[in-house]
This record gives C-alpha cells, sequence and structure tokens, in this order.
C-alpha cells in the first residue's frame, strides 16, 4: 500500500546547495529596475537647456566706451496740470462734500421707484405649468 503524502512531505529535506537566495533576490530587484533611456534622455536635454537659458540671460558688464543699457535719469520736474473747469449739472464730489459738511441737515430722502419685479420670477420648474393645461 502506498504511503500517504504526509508522510512522505514530513521526510522531505530540501537541499539548498545549488540556490544563493541573497544573489537571486538581487538578480530579480536589477531586472526589474530597467533605467529607461528616454527618462535619462529627456532629463539630460532639459538640464541643458537650463545651463543655456543661464548662459544667456547672465548679467554682463556693459562694453568698455559704451553707456550702460538701463541708465536712469530722474524725470524733470513737471508743472503742475490745470483745473478742470467747471461742470454744469451736481458733481459727485461737491454733493459729498456739501454732506459731509452738514451734520444732520441733510436733504429729505427721495421717493424712488419700486424696486420689486411687476411679476414674479420665472422658475424651471414653474414653467411646465403654463405650458401644459390641467
Amino acid at each position: 500500500m502506498p504511503e500517504p503524502i504526509a508522510d512522505r512531505l514530513s521526510r522531505f529535506t530540501p537541499d539548498g546547495a545549488g540556490l544563493d537566495r541573497d544573489a537571486l533576490l538581487f538578480a530579480a530587484g536589477r531586472a526589474s529596475a530597467r533605467p529607461n533611456r528616454r527618462w535619462v534622455a529627456l532629463c539630460a536635454a532639459l538640464a541643458a537647456s537650463q545651463l543655456v537659458t543661464a548662459a544667456l540671460l547672465w548679467p554682463r558688464p556693459p562694453a568698455p566706451g559704451r553707456p550702460p543699457v538701463a541708465d536712469y535719469r530722474p524725470p524733470e520736474a513737471m508743472p503742475l496740470p490745470s483745473p478742470a473747469p467747471a461742470r454744469e449739472g451736481p458733481n459727485l464730489v461737491a454733493l459729498r462734500d456739501r454732506a459731509l459738511a452738514t451734520e444732520g441737515n441733510l436733504p429729505p430722502p427721495q421717493p424712488v421707484e419700486s424696486m420689486a419685479p411687476p411679476a414674479p420670477p420665472l422658475r424651471a420648474f414653474g414653467a411646465a405649468a403654463l405650458l401644459l393645461p390641467e
């Protein structure tokens, strides 16, 4: 009668002499992390473009005998503009000054038209009631 499988497996002793666990894991790690040459080339191109940009925009001293490019001269004194001619009608600044100068003596408020709309506002679902007969 054949032996039960559990007895056969209990007598099994693996031989690890042919396998190096550390070397196997190291090789698997190297194989999974292959460098992508396109990313390396892209990073190199971006770094080179940054170096070219820095070289082109680096400030240089002016050539001898030439004035600097940004020669600052303070502006000359300009005459003050003449006051604007008086306009007809209410001037907002004058009205504000007059209102601030009179404490408590403000003119009575003028009647204002009703600010409510003449009809109720139209609602999205209320439009169906207008279109469909009941």
